[in-house]
């Protein structure tokens, strides 16, 4: 089971501080960067991106699984981008990946949509100030539930407060929360917060 750091979203300055203990954590091995939530074609801006988030590493971007046959055990660390919820856990899913990411021993870095997919479902992705369409007819929301149990919310706001406690009393699932400048790192059952996080059960 990997090591997990979760990030609610584009908190720029605080996202340093995860970024770094994931560059810790992934040792001297490279990096594979999946920027599959994206909804775009061309992924060259996204590889100039994460090597801006990663300088001096070595990064390999999957972007077509047909295409490229990967061994993640030549790899450190697994960076998921965000993008659409929907679309990421599609290819996931469509791909066999689901497997191969819960028995990777490195560590994973999902920000935004690439946190939500570890979650015990991401049904988390369709409501709030910051939701996800379901564009791609994906009918299966189970997500890879690496977290105990949780859901996990992104760009959470506290104007969403009644919104997401409605939503754990229907689903009888908690949520851990995550503003934008703010994550988690999990490793098994121990959760160490960054910043302000929120738990709803």
């Amino acid at each position: 089971m990997p090591k997990l750091i979760l990030s609610g979203g584009t908190g720029k300055n605080n996202e340093a501080k995860l970024n770094s203990l994931f560059l810790k954590l992934a040792g001297k091995k490279q990096i594979l960067y999946l920027p599959i939530a994206r909804e775009t074609k061309d992924y060259s801006e996204c590889y100039d991106w994460i090597s801006s988030v990663l300088p001096g590493k070595k990064i390999s971007m999957l972007v077509d699984f047909k295409l490229q046959k990967i061994k993640l055990n030549d790899f450190g660390g697994i960076y998921i981008g965000g993008g659409n919820t929907f679309k990421l856990l599609k290819e996931i899913k469509e791909n066999n990946f689901v497997n191969e990411l819960k028995k990777f021993n490195g560590v994973i870095f999902g920000g935004s949509a690439g946190a939500i997919i570890f979650g015990k479902t991401i049904e988390t992705s369709a409501w709030g100030s910051v939701k996800d369409e379901n564009k791609v007819k994906l009918k299966d929301l189970k997500g890879l539930n690496l977290v105990n149990g949780y859901n996990i919310r992104a760009h959470y706001l506290k104007k969403e407060k009644n919104e997401t406690s409605k939503f754990v009393k229907k689903t009888k699932t908690p949520i851990i929360a995550l503003p934008e400048d703010s994550g988690v790192y999990i490793n098994n059952e121990n959760v160490v917060p960054v910043n302000n996080v929120y738990i709803f059960k």
